[in-house]
């Protein structure tokens, strides 16, 4: 198959996945409490991610775009509460339906945070760029010198190491 054809064909093949696993993904931010536009917002970050992944498998899509939100949620969740601990403000607020305590913030902040200074000095640099300053790939390749992909698979080595640390911590 041509390149534009396989693009093609995963284009369909996203589109449909996206009117069958939209609302699915729509409620893992939901469970969350989170409010319904960045819920909207956050599902569109999945499909944009799988939108850029070169080779999909049609049988383990549906599985791969739960397995992002789920990812995005956790991303979301940790950002939130480092917002909430340096800025002392009132951006962590939880409905009923998901009381998160101060204490239970504040031991997420600390897996995290111990995570990263366990990192090399240019992993936990790339990681604070992105997690903590809203750095983008791009701005970080300007400001490191490094090349994207070099940035980009650094970025997710170290989240995937923050993730399995808080798995561990927060079991679940």
């Amino acid at each position: 198959m041509e390149p534009t054809t396989i693009q093609q064909t995963n284009r369909e093949l996203i589109g449909k996945t996206y009117q069958t696993v939209r609302q699915q993904c729509y409620s893992i931010f939901r469970q969350a409490c989170i409010a319904e536009d960045t819920c909207e917002d956050l599902v569109q970050d999945v499909f944009m991610k799988v939108l850029g992944l070169d080779i999909i498998i049609e049988d383990q899509l549906k599985g791969l775009v739960i397995q992002i939100a789920y990812q995005k949620r956790v991303d979301y969740l940790r950002h939130r509460a480092f917002i909430n601990k340096v800025h002392n403000d009132s951006l962590w607020r939880m409905e009923q339906s998901y009381s998160n305590t101060d204490a239970e913030v504040n031991d997420i902040l600390n897996v995290e945070l111990g995570v990263v200074k366990t990192m090399s000095e240019k992993d936990a640099k790339i990681y604070e760029m992105t997690r903590f300053e809203e750095k983008t790939a791009d701005e970080i390749v300007l400001m490191t010198g490094l090349s994207k992909r070099a940035v980009e698979s650094r970025i997710y080595r170290t989240r995937n190491m923050v993730r399995s640390e808080l798995r561990k911590a927060m079991n679940f």
